[in-house]
C-alpha cells in the first residue's frame, strides 16, 4: 500500500529544495521561466531538481512496497517522473508528479485516477495513489498497471516519418470512438475558452466559433503520449469535455513538420478533422502550440501551423456559404 507518511528530509534534500526554490520560477501554463539566468545556474537548477525528483521517486517506491526496475523517465519540464517497478502482484508502473501546493488539486491533479471510469480505450489504470507534501510542494504518487510499448516519438511532435501498421490506426480510432461515448462532468475546454482564443489569434476570420458537439477527450494527444506497437494512450491528467475531434486535431497539428505523416493522420482521422467542430478544434489546438513556439518550444513549427490555419479557415469559409 502507498502509505501517507511524511518523512524527515535529509540535509541534501533540503539543499536541493532551497536551490530549486531560488532558481525555479513556475509561471503560466505550468511552465518555468529561467530567462536571463546564466546557463550554469540553469543547469544547476535542473540537476538539483532531477536529483530531488529521483529521491522522491525512491521514497514513493518504498511506500508502495515496490522495487524500481528501470531508470526514471522525466516528463515535461521535469514536473513528473515514472518508471517500471516490481511488486508482489507483478509488474507495475509508478508515476510521481510534483506541483506547488497552491496549484495542486482539482481535476488536473486527479485526472489519471478519474480516467479509471473509461472503458474500451487502451490505457493504464491507477491501482492506488498517495499524496503528501515536501516543503512548498505537493506530491502525488500513482501506482498503475503496466502497459507495454514505447512512445511513438521521444517528443510530442515528430521530426521523422511515422510508420505504423494499419492495425495500430484501427486501435487508435477504436479508442477515440469509445472515449467519445464516455459521460463525464470533467471539463477540459468551455465555449468561452474557444471563443476568446480564436478571436485573439484569428479575429473574425474563422466566422462563428460556436462548437456544436462536445465529447470526452484525452486532451493532450500527441506522439509522446501514444505507444507502439499496440496503440496505447497514456497521461490522462487533463482529460475531459472538449470540442468533438479535439484529440484528432491535437495529433494532427503535432505532425505538421512531417507532411507525409500529417497526410496519413488526416486520412485516418478525416471523420474527426473535417467536421466543422474538428476544424474549430484544429484552430484552438494551433493556438496552444503557437504559444509554446513563442516560448522557444517546437522550433520550425510556426510556419506549417500558419499554413494549416489558412487551409482550415478557407474550408470553414467555404462551408459557411
Amino acid at each position: 500500500m502507498l502509505a501517507a507518511v511524511q518523512p524527515d528530509l535529509r540535509p541534501d534534500q533540503v539543499q536541493a529544495q532551497l536551490l530549486l526554490a531560488a532558481l525555479l520560477t513556475v509561471v503560466a501554463d505550468r511552465g518555468r521561466s529561467l530567462a536571463g539566468m546564466p546557463e550554469l545556474e540553469v543547469s544547476a537548477a535542473d540537476a538539483a531538481h532531477r536529483a530531488w525528483l529521483t529521491d522522491l521517486f525512491a521514497n514513493a517506491a518504498e511506500r508502495a512496497q515496490a522495487t524500481v526496475a528501470g531508470e526514471p523517465v522525466f516528463g515535461w519540464n521535469d514536473r513528473s517522473a515514472g518508471a517500471p517497478v516490481a511488486t508482489a502482484d507483478g509488474e507495475r508502473w509508478l508515476r510521481l508528479v510534483v506541483e506547488q501546493q497552491a496549484w495542486a488539486g482539482g481535476e488536473f491533479w486527479t485526472g489519471n485516477g478519474d480516467a479509471n471510469v473509461i472503458t474500451g480505450v487502451a490505457k493504464p489504470r491507477v491501482l492506488e495513489h498517495c499524496d503528501w507534501t515536501e516543503g512548498p510542494w505537493a506530491v502525488r504518487a500513482e501506482l498503475m498497471t503496466q502497459v507495454h510499448g514505447t512512445p511513438c516519438s521521444p517528443t510530442p511532435d515528430v521530426r521523422a516519418p511515422i510508420d505504423l501498421p494499419s492495425a495500430w490506426w484501427s486501435e487508435l480510432t477504436s479508442s477515440l470512438a469509445a472515449l467519445a461515448t464516455v459521460a463525464t462532468e470533467r471539463v477540459h475546454l468551455r465555449q468561452a475558452d474557444v471563443t476568446r482564443r480564436l478571436e485573439v489569434f484569428f479575429g473574425d476570420r474563422a466566422g462563428d466559433p460556436t462548437v456544436s458537439r462536445w465529447t470526452a477527450a484525452h486532451a493532450d494527444l500527441h506522439w509522446a503520449n501514444l505507444l507502439a506497437p499496440h496503440c496505447v494512450l497514456v497521461d490522462w491528467e487533463g482529460w475531459g469535455l472538449a470540442p468533438a475531434g479535439y484529440d484528432a486535431a491535437c495529433l494532427y497539428v503535432h505532425t505538421l513538420l512531417e507532411p507525409a505523416s500529417a497526410d496519413k493522420v488526416h486520412a485516418e482521422l478525416v471523420e474527426h478533422l473535417d467536421t466543422r467542430d474538428g476544424l474549430l478544434a484544429q484552430l484552438y489546438a494551433t493556438t496552444r502550440l503557437l504559444q509554446r513556439v513563442d516560448h522557444g518550444d517546437y522550433p520550425g513549427l510556426a510556419i506549417p501551423l500558419h499554413h494549416n490555419v489558412n487551409r482550415v479557415i478557407a474550408q470553414l469559409t467555404d462551408d459557411a456559404h
